[in-house]
């Protein structure tokens, strides 16, 4: 499973989410340790090639913000927590000591998709415990930007939109030999229901249009309530800009998200 609703499920759980706005790239790091080539900053820089790797367990990431700041979701990718068997705790500080606001086991080594109730502070923490040292590639904590009107069919989930490159390798009289894996990746066409003019045209949307139009990376859950694996670590396509277009005599937009997705060794 990639995605964990820490919290009582509502309604809007069945809505897609995105996470891109990462305050864990606003404050101060402070962290329990790091190695060589495995130092803590990789785990914000956005990239997948390069790990936050600790020297010993537990250990703990922290960000400390110049102002109270409130978020509900959190997300890791390019991580092996699965495989090394730890805990990931999500906790905020409440002014003397952290809180716990969400505890996940991951079985496997997908991207990781956090919902818990949202809480504001001014420090938060990831800590990794239990199991052997991990990796990871992508962290992020903060709030998300929902579509409630929902995708419109058809849809292929990013879990299941491999794109695949392969150098084959034949004989010259045809006889198969043997193929190899050039390049690994998923993609996939997200077409959102019709959106309110007044939620396009705001802030917070335009926000996250402007980082998407630069290529830039994010997380995405297409329904975090009943489709648990289809939560992937992405950014747009080539030529995929994202382009609200007037739908229904201007009182709504409809648009799409072409989305490429981080899949894993």
């Amino acid at each position: 499973m990639s995605m964990y609703i820490e919290r009582t499920e509502v309604s809007t759980d069945k809505s897609p989410v995105i996470l891109w706005d990462n305050i864990l790239q606003d404050g101060t790091i402070t962290f329990s340790s790091e190695t060589t080539g495995g130092e803590a900053a990789n785990a914000i820089d956005g990239t997948t090639y390069d790990y936050w790797i600790p020297s010993s367990l537990p250990a703990n990431f922290t960000v400390t913000l110049g102002s109270t700041t409130t978020a509900s979701y959190a997300a890791i990718a390019a991580h092996d927590l699965g495989s090394t068997g730890n805990t990931l705790l999500v906790q905020a500080y409440n002014g003397s000591n952290y809180d716990t606001v969400a505890s996940v086991t991951p079985t496997d080594d997908k991207p990781i998709f956090i919902a818990f109730t949202q809480q504001s502070a001014t420090k938060w923490r990831l800590k990794v415990d239990g199991g052997s040292v991990p990796k990871i590639g992508v962290a992020l904590v903060g709030d998300s930007i929902r579509f409630d009107s929902g995708i419109l069919p058809s849809y292929t989930p990013l879990y299941m939109s491999e794109d695949v490159e392969l150098l084959t390798s034949q004989t010259l009289n045809g006889q198969f030999v043997t193929n190899r894996v050039n390049r690994r990746g998923a993609k996939t066409q997200v077409s959102l229901n019709i959106l309110d003019r007044s939620f396009v045209e705001g802030t917070a949307f335009q926000d996250f249009r402007n980082h998407y139009n630069q290529g830039k990376p994010f997380f995405f859950a297409s329904n975090p309530s009943e489709l648990e694996d289809d939560v992937s670590y992405c950014w747009r396509q080539d030529g995929g800009e994202l382009k609200p277009t007037f739908d229904s005599d201007g009182i709504f937009y409809k648009t799409t998200l072409s989305l490429e997705a981080y899949i894993g060794d």
